[in-house]
C-alpha cells in the first residue's frame, strides 16, 4: 500500500484532504458558477416583511423542485438553478397565494422578485405572468448572456460557441487573418482580448458547467459542440471574490441538461467553393478559387432517463447527449523542383541554369567536379561528360530516391528542375466530438450531475510526394469528467461541491517516424544509436523532406477540488470558498533523427573557393553522398507540476431593498512549477567566478601582451587591463547544491479584494460599480541547458578536401549524449543564458467600472466606464551589457587626418579570441578566431546577451462602453455592442537599453478605439401564426412562412502601424485622410528618411534631419572612395525619440457582414426542419495587413496587395429539431 504515496498520487491524496478538511471548515469553493440564483423580499400590504414564507421554484423543463423559506427579513434565495424557464409559488398563512409564471433565467443569473401578498386564505392563489427582468439589481458584475436562440440561430462558420464573446462590450478579437477557428482549435478559439487584459490568453478563464476548462497555457480545453450548450455568460468586471485566475473576462458556458420530454436536433453543414469568392491577390493573377470540402454533421438527444420496468427517471434522473463530427479537406497547394530523371542516374550532360545579366537571361551548363581526385591547392577534375561515376553514387542516396517521385511538369525554364511539381498534398482534418451529461436529482436537498467530453482530431497534412519522405500528422485528444453535487442543508445554507478531471494530449510527428533506416542501408551501429530510428531529414535536395519531428507531444493533465458553503443570514448572503489544483504538462520533442544538409561545396571546382553560376550542384554532392553539414539531438522531456490553491470569502449585503453592497477578499497560491527529474537549469548566478576564468585570463594576457599593434588590443589596454579581466556567471541546477526546484520562487501576498455595489436608482434601472484586484494563472517553466544535446556531423577534417561523414557512413565518433547537471557551471558553456527573474511575480490587474442599466420592456440600455491596469508584465532585459559611458564613446567614429570616418567603429573592432578553442567553452565563441571589443566588455565576456524575464511591465485600458440589447419577442432579438477604448503599454525600449534605460510608453498592439458588435435575428412576419397571413393554408405556407434572417456585423478601427526604428522623423504628422490616402501610400513618406549607409547620397536630405550637423558631415568623399558620405558611422549612438505606434496611422479596420437565411418547415407544435443559408463575409470586403513602414524599400508606405481576411464563404446546411 506505501507504494500508493509515492509521485503523483501524493497530489491526488491531498487534493481530497484539503476538499474534506474545507468542507468542515465552511466549504472550499469554486463560485465561478455558470448556474442562476433566484431571490427576493416578502411583505405584506403595509410593507412589513413577512417570515416563514414557503417558496416553491420550479423548473418547467424537469419539473424538479426546490424550496425555501423566507427569514425574519422577509428574504429568500434558492442558489445554483441551471438556466432554462421557472415558475414559483409563495404561500403564508393569511395571505393569498402568489403564483409567478414566465419566468427565464439565463447563464449567472441573480435575479429578484419583491412581491407584496395580498390579505386572504392561503388556498386562494393569485397567477401572475411575467417577463423576467433583464437588468440584475443585486450583483455588481457586469457581463453579456448568449441564449440558446442564439447560438441556434446567429450563423457562424466556425460553430465554436466561444467566437460569440466579442458580443460582450469590451472584448475584442485578435487578429486571425484567413485562419478560421475550428472545434480544434484551441488557440483560435481563445484568442480575444477583455477589457484591455494582457495579449495574452492567460488574462481570460474558461468555464464549462462552472468547473475550470482552460489548459496550463491558458487557452481553452474542450470545445463543446454548439448545439450542446444552453447559453453561456461572458462575466466583465466580476467583483465577486470567487472569480479568479484571470484579469479579463471569465466565459461560462453552462452544457444542456435533459428534461421531462425527449428532444433533440440532427444537422448536417456543409462548405463548396463554388458559391465562395476568390481572394484579392488570386483574381490579380489570375488563379482559380481554391477547393474546399468541408463537412460537419451530427445531432443531439435528451430526456428522463427510463428503464423500462426496472427505472423511472421522470422528474429526478435526466440526460443529454451530443455527438458532432468534422470532416474537412484544404489542398496546400505548393510547386517544387525535382531531380530529372536523367539526373536521378547522375547525368548531368543537359542540366543548366540561368541567372538574369544586364536585363537579359544567360544560361550556364551544370559543371560538377569529382570531390575524390583532388590536388594539394583543392583543385577537383570534372566528371567526363559532366555524368558521375556508378561506382560512385552513394547507395543510401539511391534508396533515398525511391522516395521522391519523378517531375509531372515541364518546369519554368530557369534552370533544368525548377518547378517542375505541382504537389497534390492536402490537408485533412476528421473530428469526432462527444458530450454526455446525467443530471440527478436525489431530493429536494441533494442534487448532482456528471459530465464526460471526448474529442479527437486526426490530421494528416503535406505529403507532397506520396510516400513516408515528406507530410507530416497531428492528432489532438481532450478528454473530460466533471462531477457537481448541491446538498441544500437548510433553508439558508447551502453546500455546492466538484471535482474536475482534465487531460489534454497533443502528439504529432512526420510521417517517416519510425521508419527503418536500415531499408535505406544505414547500419545497424549508427541506427542504435537513435531515440527513435526515422526517415532521415534531407535539407537542400527537392525542397527539404524527411523527418523534422520523429515525434513531439504535450499532454496537460489537471485535477480541480471545489466546494462552496453559502450562508444566508438576516440581509447578508455570506459565501466562503477555496479550491486546490494539481496541473501537469509532460512535453518532448525529438526532433529529427539524422538531418543531413547538402550543397554545391562538394562538387565545385574548387575545394577552397566558391565558384561562380553553374559550378557545382546540391543534388550531384547528394547522389555522391556527400553532406556539407547535418546533426542528430538528443532532445530532453520533461514533466512539469504546479499546485494551486485558493480561498475567498465574499459577503453580498442587501443595505436596502435598493442597495446591495458586495464585499469580497481572495488569496491564492500558485506555486511555481517543478520538474519531476529536477531537468531544469532555472536560476543563474552571476555574481560567482566560473571554473574556466584563471585559463580564460591567461589566454587574454597572452594576446594583450603579444598583439600590441592590433587596434582592438589598444582600445582595451586603456579600458580592460588583464588583471581585471575574470569569467564571472554559473548556471544553476534545480535541486543541485541547494538551489531551489523552481524557476521563480512563489509569492505568498497574493490578497485580492474585491468591492461593489447595485443601486436601484427606478423601478427598472440600476447603477452598478465596483473595484477589485484581480490575478492571472501562469505556468513559468525554465530552461533545460544540459539536458538535450546536438552532435554536428563532421563532414571534414582537412577544410572539405577529403569527405569524412558520408551518408552512408555518418557520425564516425557515435552520437554524443546530454550531460545533464554533471558538468555544473561548465555546462554548454559560453553558449546564450535566458533565465526568468526569481521574483517574476504573477500578472495582476486592478479593476475600476461605474456601469447604468435601464429596462424598456424588452430593450436593455447599458452604458458605462471600464478601466484595467495590469502589472507585472514579464519582459527582457540584457543582463550583460557595458556602462553607457563606454556604449557612447566606443560607437562614436575615429576620422583620420582627412576627415574620413574609419570603416570600423572602435565598438566593432576585431582582435584575437581569448576563449578561442579554450577547454569546456562551446558554440560559435569557441570556434571563432577573433572577437569584437564590445564583447570583452561585457560584464561576462565570455557570453554575449544574457537575457532576464523581468515583471517591470504594465499596460492601462479606459473605455466607453455601450450595450443595447432586446429580448426575443415576437420574432425579434437584437444585441449591438460598442466600445470606444484607448489601450497604453510599457513592455519595451524605446531606443537601446544601454542608453537609458527609457520606457516607452506607447499605444497597445491590439489597441482598437471603436469596436462595434452587432447581432440580430428576425423571424419575417409572414405565414401561419405570425402578423400577416396568419391564415394561409398549409401549402402555400410551405411557400411564404417561416423565413428568418438573421445575422452579425462587426466593426473596428485598425490596430496601430509599428514605424522602423532607424529613420529621421520630421515631428509633422505622417497621417494622410480621406483620398489622400491610397493603398499605394498609405501615410505621408516625405515625413520619413532612412538613416544613411555607406553608399547613400545625403546631398538631398531635408534640413530637418540635421544630417550637416553631424560628426562627419563636413567629409566630402572624393572619387573612387568606397563610402559616399561621412556620417553614416554616426548613427551607431543615435537614439530615437519618437514613438513606434501613433494612434492617427492605424493598419485597415475590420468590417465584416455575417448574413443568413433560414426556411423553418413546422412539421407538428414540436418538430421542425430548418434549411440554412449562410454567408460570411458577405460583402466580399477585402482586408490588407500592415503598410511597409522601412524607408530603405522600394515600397516604402504601401499595403501590399494581399488579402488576410477570408474572402466570402458560403455554408448550406439543415437541421431537424424534435
Amino acid at each position: 500500500m506505501h507504494r500508493f504515496f509515492r509521485g503523483n498520487n501524493v497530489g491526488v491524496v491531498l487534493g481530497w484532504a484539503v476538499f474534506l478538511l474545507t468542507i468542515c471548515w465552511g466549504g472550499a469553493g469554486f463560485a465561478q458558477d455558470v448556474r442562476a440564483t433566484i431571490g427576493g423580499r416578502v411583505t405584506d400590504p403595509q410593507g412589513s416583511v413577512i417570515r416563514g414564507a414557503a417558496i416553491s421554484v420550479i423548473s418547467n423543463d424537469t419539473n424538479v423542485a426546490r424550496t425555501t423559506v423566507t427569514n425574519d427579513k422577509g428574504l429568500w434565495q434558492i442558489q445554483l438553478l441551471l438556466p432554462g424557464k421557472y415558475h414559483f409559488t409563495i404561500a403564508s398563512p393569511g395571505f393569498r397565494s402568489e403564483k409567478r409564471v414566465g419566468i427565464t433565467l439565463q447563464a449567472a443569473d441573480v435575479k429578484q422578485f419583491d412581491m407584496q401578498l395580498a390579505v386572504g386564505s392561503e388556498a386562494q392563489t393569485v397567477t401572475v405572468t411575467s417577463e423576467t427582468p433583464l437588468i440584475d439589481t443585486t450583483a455588481a458584475t457586469s457581463g453579456t448572456v448568449v441564449t440558446r436562440r442564439e447560438l441556434d440561430d446567429l450563423p457562424t462558420q466556425s460553430h465554436v460557441p466561444t467566437l460569440f464573446a466579442t458580443l460582450a462590450p469590451g472584448v475584442v478579437q485578435r487578429e486571425q487573418g484567413s485562419n478560421v477557428a475550428r472545434g480544434w482549435s484551441n488557440d483560435a478559439a481563445s484568442q480575444f482580448t477583455a477589457n484591455g487584459g494582457r495579449n495574452d490568453t492567460n488574462s481570460n478563464n474558461f468555464q464549462l458547467d462552472g468547473m475550470p476548462n482552460t489548459k496550463t497555457g491558458g487557452d481553452i480545453d474542450f470545445i463543446p459542440p454548439m448545439d450542446s450548450v444552453q447559453e453561456f455568460r461572458v462575466q466583465t468586471n466580476a467583483y465577486d471574490a470567487s472569480i479568479g485566475r484571470q484579469a479579463g473576462a471569465t466565459i461560462n458556458m453552462e452544457t444542456r441538461g435533459g428534461g421531462k420530454q425527449y428532444h433533440g436536433v440532427l444537422y448536417e453543414y456543409n462548405q463548396n467553393n463554388f458559391l465562395n469568392a476568390n481572394l484579392y491577390q488570386n483574381n490579380l493573377i489570375g488563379l482559380t478559387t481554391p477547393s474546399v470540402h468541408f463537412n460537419q454533421f451530427g445531432g443531439t438527444f435528451g430526456g428522463p432517463v427510463r428503464l423500462p420496468k426496472i427505472y423511472n427517471g421522470r422528474d429526478r434522473t435526466f440526460f443529454f447527449f451530443a455527438f458532432d463530427k468534422t470532416i474537412n479537406t484544404n489542398p496546400l497547394p505548393s510547386t517544387l523542383s525535382l531531380p530529372t530523371a536523367l539526373e536521378r542516374t547522375g547525368d548531368f550532360s543537359q542540366s543548366f541554369t540561368t541567372q538574369v545579366v544586364s536585363g537579359n537571361r544567360v544560361t550556364y551548363p551544370i559543371n560538377i567536379y569529382n570531390p575524390f581526385q583532388v590536388d594539394s591547392k583543392g583543385n577537383r577534375k570534372q566528371f567526363g561528360g559532366n555524368v558521375i561515376t556508378p561506382s560512385l553514387l552513394d547507395p543510401v542516396a539511391k534508396n533515398i530516391l525511391a522516395y521522391i517521385p519523378l517531375p509531372n511538369t515541364a518546369g519554368d525554364g530557369t534552370s533544368t528542375d525548377s518547378n517542375n511539381f505541382v504537389s497534390p498534398a492536402t490537408r485533412q482534418d476528421t473530428y469526432p466530438v462527444i458530450a454526455v451529461r446525467v443530471d440527478q436529482n436525489w431530493n429536494n436537498s441533494q442534487h448532482s450531475f456528471v459530465t464526460v467530453n471526448w474529442d479527437h482530431l486526426s490530421e494528416f497534412s503535406g505529403n507532397n510526394f506520396g510516400t513516408v519522405a515528406s507530410g507530416s500528422n497531428l492528432f489532438r485528444t481532450s478528454k473530460r469528467v466533471g462531477i457537481d453535487h448541491v446538498w441544500t442543508l437548510g433553508d439558508s445554507r447551502v453546500l455546492s461541491m466538484h471535482y474536475t478531471l482534465n487531460r489534454y494530449e497533443s502528439p504529432s510527428s512526420s510521417n517517416g517516424a519510425g521508419f527503418d533506416p536500415t531499408k535505406l542501408g544505414f547500419s545497424q551501429a549508427f541506427t542504435s544509436q537513435l531515440v527513435k530510428p526515422s526517415f532521415p531529414y534531407i535539407k537542400g535536395v527537392a525542397g527539404d523532406f524527411g523527418t523534422t519531428n520523429a515525434s513531439s507531444y504535450s499532454m496537460d493533465t489537471y485535477h480541480t477540488w471545489a466546494a462552496t458553503l453559502t450562508q444566508i443570514y438576516k440581509t447578508h448572503t455570506f459565501r466562503f470558498g477555496g479550491e486546490f489544483w494539481i496541473l501537469q504538462n509532460a512535453a518532448g520533442n525529438l526532433g529529427n533523427q539524422g538531418e543531413f544538409d547538402f550543397t554545391s561545396t562538394w562538387t565545385q571546382q574548387n575545394a577552397l573557393v566558391s565558384g561562380g553560376t553553374g559550378n557545382g550542384s546540391t543534388f550531384a554532392a547528394f547522389l555522391l553522398g556527400l553532406p556539407s553539414g547535418g546533426n542528430v539531438p538528443v532532445n530532453a522531456t520533461a514533466f512539469y507540476s504546479q499546485h494551486y490553491i485558493a480561498g475567498f470569502f465574499q459577503d453580498d449585503w442587501r443595505l436596502t431593498p435598493k442597495l446591495t453592497v458586495n464585499l469580497g477578499m481572495r488569496w491564492d497560491l500558485e506555486q511555481p512549477i517543478t520538474e519531476r527529474h529536477n531537468r531544469l537549469t532555472d536560476r543563474f548566478d552571476p555574481t560567482v567566478i566560473n571554473p574556466v576564468s584563471n585559463s580564460a585570463q591567461a589566454s587574454y594576457a597572452s594576446i594583450m601582451a603579444n598583439n600590441q599593434s592590433n587596434a582592438g588590443v589598444q582600445i582595451l589596454n586603456q579600458l580592460l587591463p588583464s588583471s581585471a579581466f575574470k569569467v564571472m556567471g554559473a548556471q544553476l541546477f534545480a535541486g543541485v547544491n541547494g538551489t531551489p526546484r523552481t524557476p521563480v520562487d512563489p509569492d505568498y501576498h497574493e490578497w485580492q479584494p474585491r468591492a461593489g455595489f447595485a443601486y436601484k436608482i427606478a423601478p427598472n434601472a440600476v447603477l452598478r460599480g465596483g473595484f477589485g484586484r484581480f490575478t492571472q494563472a501562469s505556468f513559468v517553466t525554465g530552461g533545460q541547458n544540459g539536458f538535450s544535446r546536438t552532435t554536428a556531423l563532421i563532414t571534414s577534417q582537412d577544410n572539405n578536401l577529403t569527405p569524412y561523414d558520408t551518408l552512408s557512413n555518418p557520425f564516425h565518433s557515435g552520437i554524443l549524449q546530454p550531460t545533464g547537471s554533471s558538468l555544473g557551471p561548465l555546462t554548454n558553456l559560453g553558449q546564450g543564458v535566458n533565465w526568468d527573474d526569481p521574483n517574476l511575480n504573477r500578472m495582476y490587474s486592478w479593476e475600476y467600472s461605474l456601469h447604468l442599466q435601464q429596462q424598456y420592456g424588452s430593450w436593455l440600455f447599458e452604458i458605462g466606464y471600464s478601466h484595467n491596469k495590469t502589472y507585472n508584465i514579464p519582459w527582457t532585459w540584457n543582463e550583460n551589457e557595458p556602462s553607457f559611458a563606454l556604449w557612447k564613446q566606443l560607437q562614436q567614429p575615429v576620422f583620420d587626418a582627412n576627415g574620413r570616418p574609419g570603416d570600423i567603429l572602435p565598438w566593432n573592432t576585431l582582435l584575437p579570441n581569448p576563449f578561442y578553442q579554450l577547454p569546456n567553452v562551446t558554440g560559435t565563441i569557441a570556434s571563432s578566431k577573433n572577437v569584437t571589443v564590445n564583447q570583452l566588455l561585457n560584464p561576462i565576456p565570455l557570453l554575449g546577451a544574457i537575457n532576464q524575464n523581468r515583471p517591470t511591465g504594465k499596460n492601462g485600458y479606459d473605455a466607453l462602453q455601450t450595450k443595447i440589447e432586446r429580448r426575443y419577442s415576437n420574432g425579434l432579438s437584437l444585441i449591438t455592442a460598442f466600445s470606444w477604448s484607448k489601450l497604453f503599454e510599457d513592455t519595451a525600449f524605446l531606443g537601446p537599453q544601454i542608453a537609458g534605460p527609457k520606457v516607452e510608453h506607447k499605444l497597445g498592439g491590439e489597441d482598437r478605439p471603436y469596436v462595434l458588435a452587432l447581432t440580430g435575428i428576425w423571424d419575417l412576419p409572414f405565414g401561419r401564426g405570425r402578423q400577416w397571413g396568419g391564415s394561409l393554408s398549409r401549402p402555400l405556407d410551405m411557400l411564404v412562412g417561416g423565413w428568418e434572417i438573421t445575422g452579425n456585423y462587426s466593426a473596428s478601427s485598425g490596430v496601430p502601424v509599428v514605424f522602423s526604428t532607424d529613420s529621421f522623423y520630421s515631428g509633422q504628422s505622417a497621417a494622410l485622410t480621406g483620398k489622400q490616402r491610397t493603398l499605394k501610400r498609405w501615410f505621408d513618406t516625405s515625413q520619413f528618411v532612412a538613416f544613411p549607409n555607406r553608399n547613400t547620397d545625403i546631398s538631398t536630405y531635408p534640413a530637418w534631419t540635421g544630417i550637416q550637423q553631424m560628426p562627419g558631415a563636413g567629409y566630402k568623399p572624393p572619387k573612387g572612395d568606397t563610402i559616399r558620405n561621412g556620417v553614416y558611422q554616426d548613427f551607431a549612438a543615435y537614439i530615437r525619440n519618437y514613438p513606434t505606434r501613433w494612434g492617427n496611422i492605424r493598419q485597415q479596420g475590420v468590417s465584416e457582414l455575417v448574413v443568413g437565411l433560414y426556411k423553418n418547415f413546422a412539421i407538428n407544435s414540436t418538430t421542425r426542419f430548418q434549411l440554412r443559408f449562410d454567408a460570411f463575409n458577405a460583402l466580399n470586403h477585402p482586408r490588407f495587413g500592415a503598410p511597409d513602414t522601412n524607408p530603405n524599400d522600394s515600397n516604402f508606405g504601401a499595403v501590399t496587395l494581399q488579402q488576410i481576411n477570408q474572402a466570402r464563404t458560403v455554408e448550406l446546411g439543415g437541421k431537424f429539431y424534435f
